[in-house]
């Protein structure tokens, strides 16, 4: 259970009712073809046991009935002969015409004969062809029985009790399939006995068989109490299967395979017979329908789980498309570089459509802070800017009064006043405007005096030179005071000890959308690692070797929001490159 609770958990809320759902109709489903399935198997197996009895009954009882019919054929004869006494020479022509009343009455009765019996044989030695005493046939009065075989007589004398059935048999001289019934009777009261023969076409039985409805390779066999085949209805050269099954049963029904077939057989005893009759059944039938229901009904299921699927499918999907969409929102907003408002609009079920309009509420709300945080930045960033100013111009001054002190001490007035001068229109650009931004041109000139400041005081150190890329760049907006601190890294840092006369070259040119102000010196260069140190003292409250640069960069991130970068190149012993790029008109 808790894997299963761990595993809906980390599953999307499509998933989840996909696969919930899913579980249900195809639990309700597979339960619904296993009940239906069951019932009708079971439906149409007790159908097939009735319909199957009924059927070996109605067989059992029209054997029974046209058996009995002539057990009670034999009975009236009996009557016959009880009522009128003895049977004598003189009346058995009368009787034989009663015989033949009989014979025309009865169908299925090919004659009826009455053979005298005396102390163990045939009166007149009957056994080898004797005396008929009546017969339905009178001209046979007197005359040869005409049967080779008398085991017919035999069981009639040993068994009183009983009508004894031969096994069917063919007459050779018609070709007609007959049995003959034979039961001893009294000819009178006494002791003088006769065995009445009645012989009946076994037609009669075949054609019962071919009016039932046994299905293909289905078939009846009778057989005796040794289990003997009487009769088969199908021909076949061993019926050893079915006398096993029988064997098995015994009486009563049951299901069998036979032949390749699925077989229900039913075995009953016909009465006043020592046989018994076994219906062989074919339900292949039965089994192809009960395929061809599993088949439609698995068919049928399975679309109505498709359908449901789908279904459940795009109710998932009405749920869950508002909710991606939310969700695609967010993740739009959390990738922006800044925040952006940005309200969702959407037909969506009334808790998601809730769930939007609290987001769209938390998104003003957002909103109203963040331009809050922006102004109250914006105060913040001018005040860091005004004092990262300040930290610079003080250091200017500094430095530049340092420099005409020292010229004034070695009596060099023109060069300490042209730095008065230079001086003089450096602080005019520094503090004539209020704007953090100035002309390109204004910020060259800027550095240009400082340059010049510089090279009176240290005449031998360097030469110094500026290009501008283009003459329409003069025109374009840069901070105020960017290039000064940078032009004096380079003398301080790259050229103050070098032993050859140093070069500084002063570069602006357009990069795309960008402005690239670079100072270049010939100057000792740095390697790799005080590079990565350099810029890893840029970062807030970390310590800075270069107060100039680091107040450069933190100048340019705080007023153009990281659009703005100091970017440092040198090679050791060849000089060093530093370039700041701003976006050109984004102030």
């Amino acid at each position: 259970m808790s894997k299963l609770y761990r595993y809906f958990r980390t599953r999307s809320i499509k998933a989840i009712i996909i696969t919930s759902c899913a579980a249900i109709i195809l639990t309700l489903v597979f339960s619904n073809v296993l009940a239906s399935f069951i019932n009708f198997r079971n439906g149409i197996q007790e159908a097939v046991n009735v319909q199957t009895w009924e059927l070996s009954t109605q067989i059992v009882y029209n054997y029974e009935n046209y058996i009995g019919g002539i057990i009670k054929t034999s009975n009236l004869i009996q009557t016959r002969i009880d009522r009128y006494g003895a049977l004598s020479e003189g009346d058995a022509l009368l009787f034989s015409e009663y015989l033949d009343e009989i014979l025309h009455q009865k169908d299925g009765i090919i004659k009826i004969a009455v053979y005298a019996y005396d102390g163990g044989v045939y009166e007149g030695g009957a056994c080898d062809g004797g005396i008929c005493l009546a017969s339905s046939n009178a001209g046979e009065i007197g005359a040869k029985s005409g049967d080779s075989d008398k085991t017919w007589f035999y069981e009639a004398i040993a068994d009183p009790t009983v009508h004894v059935f031969s096994v069917p048999y063919s007459e050779e001289e018609t070709g007609a399939y007959k049995v003959n019934v034979s039961k001893q009777i009294k000819l009178q009261k006494g002791d003088a006995l006769a065995v009445l023969k009645i012989e009946i076409s076994f037609q009669n039985f075949i054609d019962l068989i071919k009016k039932s409805n046994l299905g293909e390779t289905g078939h009846i066999i009778i057989i005796d109490p040794a289990y003997n085949v009487v009769y088969a209805s199908m021909e076949s050269e061993s019926l050893s299967d079915e006398i096993d099954i029988v064997r098995d049963i015994v009486l009563g029904s049951k299901a069998a395979f036979l032949n390749g077939c699925h077989m229900t057989v039913n075995v009953d005893s016909l009465t006043n017979t020592k046989w018994r009759i076994c219906v062989f059944i074919n339900i292949e039938k039965v089994n192809e329908i009960q395929n061809v229901f599993l088949t439609v009904i698995v068919l049928v299921s399975f679309a109505i789980s498709a359908a449901g699927i789908l279904l459940f499918l795009s109710v998932a999907q009405m749920i869950t498309n508002p909710l991606k969409q939310l969700q695609l929102t967010m993740l739009n907003i959390e990738k922006a570089d800044y925040f952006r408002m940005e309200e969702v609009n959407l037909e969506a079920s009334k808790e998601v459509a809730a769930m939007t309009r609290q987001f769209n509420k938390m998104m003003i709300r957002i909103n109203e802070l963040m331009e809050r945080v922006i102004q109250e930045q914006g105060a913040q960033r001018m005040s860091e800017l005004k004092a990262l100013q300040n930290q610079i111009n003080p250091h200017f001054l500094y430095n530049t009064l340092e420099s005409i002190l020292w010229l004034v001490e070695n009596g060099k007035n023109d060069e300490a006043g042209r730095m008065v001068v230079a001086l003089a229109r450096l602080f005019r650009i520094s503090i004539s405007v209020d704007s953090e931004t100035i002309p390109l041109r204004d910020e060259l000139e800027h550095v240009r005096n400082y340059l010049l400041i510089q090279n009176i005081r240290y005449p031998e150190a360097f030469d110094y030179e500026i290009e501008v890329e283009d003459e329409s760049l003069l025109d374009c907006m840069t901070m105020k005071l960017i290039l000064q601190p940078v032009v004096e890294n380079s003398i301080y840092h790259g050229l103050k000890n070098k032993i050859d006369r140093g070069r500084i070259r002063i570069a602006a040119k357009r990069e795309g959308a960008f402005l690239a102000l670079s100072v270049a010196d010939n100057g000792y260069g740095m390697r790799r690692e005080a590079i990565d140190r350099l810029y890893a003292s840029f970062e807030y409250g970390a310590a800075s070797e270069s107060v100039g640069l680091k107040n450069i960069n933190q100048r340019i991130r705080i007023f153009y929001g990281g659009k703005a970068e100091m970017l440092i190149e040198s090679e050791l012993d060849e000089g060093t490159v530093i370039t700041i790029r701003e976006p050109l008109g984004d102030e």
